[in-house]
């Protein structure tokens, strides 16, 4: 979800784990030579959700850590493609925190129906974000480095 420190704990369980990181925003974002909120803008939700799935689709990456966007998770294909290869983690966030942390949305590239609040979009994606996770963490408290701690432990049980 926005605002979960996907990008953050990635970049630094990267460097704790000596791996590359990769962020698929900024993938799409080269790919369009724009930043996230033009792109959505430009496309929409369902053809930015197609681009995305394609970019997924594309990933053959091995022994790196995979920052996905938040809406990632609408695409099965994408995440099972994903998880061929390497274990999904779900950094559980209480919405509270995401929306302090987010603040406001409106130019964050949040990929969303054009009546929906965050708090909406949180309800309906988290569900799927622990369907699909084989790791989750619950993050309430916790550090940067003490989240990237805690996956390394539990990859390691």
């Amino acid at each position: 979800m926005a605002g979960a420190g996907k990008s953050t704990v990635g970049k630094e369980l990267a460097k704790l784990s000596n791996l590359h990181f990769i962020d698929v925003d900024n993938l799409i974002e080269k790919d369009r030579k724009s930043p996230l909120q033009d792109v959505l803008n430009d496309l929409g939700v369902q053809g930015f959700r197609r681009l995305e799935e394609k970019i997924l689709l594309s990933l053959e990456y091995h022994n790196h850590v995979i920052a996905t966007g938040g809406s990632a998770i609408y695409s099965e294909a994408g995440i099972e493609h994903l998880k061929i290869s390497g274990i999904m983690v779900y950094l559980d966030v209480a919405l509270s925190l995401l929306m302090k942390r987010v603040g406001d949305f409106s130019s964050r590239g949040l990929v969303k129906t054009e009546n929906q609040d965050f708090e909406q979009v949180f309800v309906e994606r988290q569900p799927l974000y622990a369907k699909h996770a084989d790791l989750v963490v619950d993050c309430t408290d916790l550090s940067v480095t003490a989240i990237c701690n805690s996956i390394q432990a539990l990859i390691s049980e």
